[in-house]
């Protein structure tokens, strides 16, 4: 049987850039070693600090797409207002200067209609409370007789002759109705109310008590609201105005915060100049018994 000789492997070490034996006594030899971790902790700041000049690059990046898009679609703007066929090619209506005005001022002058239509709406309901209020309702009665006639709230008068706006036997039954329907909620609710405990129990339920008894039940909705949902319009629209193009908003300032009053770390790898090769050492000075500049140890020591 023939002999022949196998290396041992090899590792390279990708932050001090030098090839160790491949077993598991050098490697935790080198990896525990003081110079390895100061590698492997510069290593570790350079891709921060790499992370961070990044994602300040792209920011920056992101804020100059911003103003560029802005900037083109303000030209464009301009091109459209310039230019009417290309206008009409994009299907936007470029308005003149006096329809402009006009538009302004017939959007104020339907401003200050609704508000009047709104403010004499109010007086009118004011007007007729305060009206009911000092005359009164008129109701709708019956004799013993089975005769009709008819009686105000207030006064207490009464007629025969039918009065310009009353309230007849229909819509006071219909109002006796709410009430007591309205009472008959109000009844229920507090009831249900007063029957609840003063304070929840913790723990398993009892026997034949659910978990929803002490939280009311389920209630069907029969009429689904009102969403208040816009109504699709039926007409086709309106070219759009080139002022009513949406611009993107303008990026937000960023503020720099200013670190003021600190120290910041400065590492030195080395105590030689750049261009030296040489290394660096220290000697050490041998100090005699009868040195002068030594102090020497007395009684207190």
């Amino acid at each position: 049987m023939s002999e022949y000789w196998k290396s041992q492997p090899r590792k390279f070490c990708e932050y001090c850039k030098c090839w160790i034996t491949d077993n598991k006594p050098s490697v935790d030899f080198h990896e525990k070693g003081k110079k390895h971790q100061e590698n492997v902790k510069r290593k570790i700041d350079e891709v921060r600090k790499k992370g961070i000049t990044d994602a300040k690059k792209k920011e920056e990046l992101e804020d100059d797409i911003q103003k560029m898009e802005k900037a083109a679609l303000e030209a464009f703007k301009k091109d459209l207002a310039s230019d009417p066929e290309l206008a009409a090619k994009y299907g936007v209506r470029v308005r003149s200067e006096a329809e402009k005005e006009a538009d302004r001022k017939k959007k104020v002058k339907e401003e200050n209609i609704a508000k009047q239509k709104a403010l004499e709406e109010v007086e009118k309901k004011l007007l007729e409370a305060e009206k009911k209020k000092k005359e009164g309702e008129w109701y709708e009665a019956k004799s013993v007789e089975g005769y009709t006639y008819y009686w105000n709230t207030v006064t207490h008068e009464s007629k025969w002759v039918a009065p310009e706006v009353f309230v007849s036997l229909e819509e006071q039954e219909v109002r006796k109705k709410k009430e007591e329907e309205e009472a008959e909620k109000q009844a229920r609710v507090q009831a249900e109310l007063d029957s609840l405990p003063d304070q929840v129990e913790v723990g398993p339920l009892r026997h034949g008590a659910t978990s929803t008894s002490a939280y009311g039940q389920w209630s069907t909705v029969k009429e689904l609201p009102n969403l208040e949902l816009p109504e699709e319009p039926t007409e086709p629209l309106e070219p759009l105005p080139v002022e009513d193009i949406p611009l993107p908003e303008p990026p937000k300032e960023k503020t720099v915060k200013q670190e003021g009053g600190r120290f910041k770390e400065k590492r030195v790898k080395s105590l030689a100049k750049d261009n030296e090769t040489t290394k660096v050492t220290f000697k050490k000075r041998k100090v005699t018994s009868g040195a002068r500049n030594t102090r020497q140890r007395d009684e207190e020591d």
